[in-house]
């Protein structure tokens, strides 16, 4: 009755936002990319997260960058805004400014 929940009887638990999107940016590979738009007040270019191709396991694994669009489509010329190996770090700072993945 008090004791310790065995597999029936815990429910699984659904994730929260955040958690969500740290599980999403931590799972792709060298090359892959997720692209997101920010809330309009913070202007209309679209968010690029990737994982550097030459992370080698030293220095910033994760790319943050601001992609200016061209006819309300990605454009070819893409801006670092910042870089980091910290997954959590990304996802926070999407969610702050209410981001919604770019389909």
């Amino acid at each position: 009755m008090f004791g310790k929940k065995t597999g029936a009887d815990v429910k699984e638990q659904k994730q929260s936002p955040r958690a969500a999107l740290i599980d999403k940016i931590d799972q792709l590979a060298p090359g892959q990319q997720l692209m997101y738009r920010l809330a309009e007040m913070y202007g209309p270019e679209i968010i690029v997260v990737e994982v550097k191709e030459e992370f080698a396991g030293k220095g910033p694994k994760f790319s943050v960058l601001g992609v200016p669009p061209v006819d309300g489509k990605p454009g070819p010329k893409r801006n670092t805004i910042w870089e980091t190996s910290k997954a959590k770090a990304v996802a926070i700072w999407l969610l702050g400014r209410d981001a919604k993945p770019y389909v």
